[in-house]
């Protein structure tokens, strides 16, 4: 396999806190002005110029950019001080910082200083000079604690004299998607009668440096909704994994097949009501379209009730938990089915999986029919050219083109995979596409042909306004990847990534 250099440009945030002390004399009266912020913060997202660069021989692979938040409250504080001897006057002042990363290969946690020392024009005080607790601060020193959480540690060191400072934290791993992390930063100081009055300052940098999280395929996802474009583009051919659909929990066998495309490798069995609105944060809803509320609740059986004769209708079935026992076998149940409970020698109770469980028999699970303009998110209406626009496909998939050969589409699979017409090979490994009928909109059909054939819907309308086109098969050898049906009608739904 060929493989590419690239440099991979390390990315942080910086955020600086004012830090002051304010030396009040005893024998004045301070107004109450001179004790406000003394404690301002400035946060700044960089590309951090100067950071070690990472040559990183890798085949195919991509990285993903990182993100790096840092918030300090309070954003303002003061920390005053009275002496009257040569014992000094103690005072500390407590930070929190929170720190948020994206999307990172690891990450570090760094503070530091231009100084080690708190200035007021030619004044100073310097840092400790080995760690010390509160109570044994000496005079005329100061110095920093630090911990992990919310409570502050009574262990206080020498400020670093440098921006990049001391490494507080880190988190080694190579693929942090979201993260949040709270610290508790304290300040002390004593100050000894001999100092003169006045706010004593130091820039306090706090810094996080994160690598970019090198995509390395469907092995670093475990969500539907976090595929993309890279992740697919990461993996391998034939790479396989279980993922689950953060809508309702249901996991989905996918796989990048020959093609170059990832594909789902089980039938979408998401049930739609109209107490549920999809929005686009799970649910591939594009555009103007943040949302898709169901015209109708999934319906149990397929009878004269749920029939809905209507090329613009939103009405989908869920005709129980069952996967078919021999799926490479056309073997038909017929027509006027109300569920696939009157199919017992084609089909067999199973339950969509909840949780990774690696049985490759999920692949065979029949899951729901969709009306066109169900599947469709609504979007398919009466258009005549172009694409549907969403679909109800988890976020980051979408239903597969159709009348063409192009990547991404029906026509396209077929073409690259070799199959021609031959109905076993897609019904085997790695498609596994289900013999699963359809449900027709006549009382005289209802689910119609489980057990013989399978009929999946695109996201491409046909030119009159009534048909939008599928994939079908049935028996051994007939395969057609450009079909055409009513919009009413009751097809499957496999999803391909975005």
């Amino acid at each position: 396999m060929l493989k590419r250099q690239r440099k991979v440009n390390i990315v942080g945030s910086i955020s600086s806190l004012l830090l002051a002390f304010l030396i009040a004399n005893p024998l004045l009266s301070l107004p109450a002005s001179a004790l406000e912020e003394v404690i301002e913060m400035e946060n700044d997202e960089v590309d951090t110029e100067g950071s070690p660069d990472y040559d990183d021989s890798i085949s195919a692979q991509a990285t993903t950019i990182s993100t790096v938040n840092i918030a300090f409250e309070p954003s303002s504080a003061s920390g005053t001080v009275t002496p009257i001897d040569s014992n000094g006057a103690k005072a500390k002042v407590d930070v929190k910082a929170t720190v948020r990363v994206q999307n990172s290969g690891g990450y570090y946690v760094y503070l530091g200083s231009d100084s080690s020392q708190l200035k007021n024009g030619t004044n100073a005080i310097d840092s400790v000079a080995s760690t010390t607790t509160y109570a044994n601060m000496p005079v005329n020193r100061w110095g920093y604690s630090f911990a992990v959480g919310t409570a502050a540690k009574d262990a206080y060191s020498a400020m670093p004299a440098t921006l990049r400072g001391a490494a507080l934290d880190e988190n080694t791993s190579t693929n942090i998607k979201d993260e949040t992390r709270t610290y508790m930063l304290s300040f002390a100081a004593n100050i000894g009668a001999d100092k003169p009055a006045g706010t004593y300052r130091n820039s306090v940098a706090m810094s996080v440096v994160s690598s970019p999280m090198e995509i390395t395929g469907l092995t670093t996802i475990s969500e539907m909704q976090e595929m993309t474009a890279d992740v697919c583009a990461a993996s391998e051919i034939g790479e396989t994994k279980q993922l689950k659909d953060t809508r309702d929990g249901k996991y989905y066998w996918v796989a990048r097949l020959v093609d170059g495309k990832c594909w789902m490798t089980q039938n979408l069995d998401l049930d739609l009501s109209t107490s549920k609105t999809l929005t686009n944060l799970d649910t591939d809803l594009q555009g103007s379209v943040a949302s898709y509320k169901p015209e109708y609740t999934t319906a149990t059986t397929a009878s004269s009730s749920t029939i809905l004769a209507n090329d613009t209708g939103q009405r989908s079935w869920s005709l129980g938990n069952y996967r078919i026992t021999n799926p490479t076998t056309s073997s038909a149940c017929g027509s006027k089915k109300a569920s696939f409970a009157d199919c017992p020698s084609q089909f067999t109770s199973y339950n969509t999986p909840t949780t990774a469980n690696g049985d490759v028999n999920a692949h065979y699970i029949v899951g729901n029919f969709y009306q066109w303009n169900a599947a469709t998110a609504g979007t398919g209406g009466t258009i005549t050219s172009g694409q549907a626009t969403s679909s109800i496909c988890p976020k980051g998939w979408k239903l597969p083109e159709s009348n063409t050969t192009a990547a991404g589409s029906f026509g396209g699979l077929i073409a690259a995979s070799g199959i021609a017409g031959d109905v076993k090979k897609l019904t085997a490994a790695p498609y596994y596409f289900v013999r699963g009928g359809n449900v027709d909109q006549t009382s005289s059909t209802l689910l119609y042909g489980p057990g013989e054939g399978g009929l999946y819907w695109s996201s491409t309308p046909y030119s009159t306004a009534s048909k939008a086109y599928y994939l079908s098969f049935d028996g051994d050898a007939s395969i057609k990847p450009s079909q055409t049906s009513t919009r009413r009608d009751g097809f499957a739904i496999r999803c391909i990534a975005r």
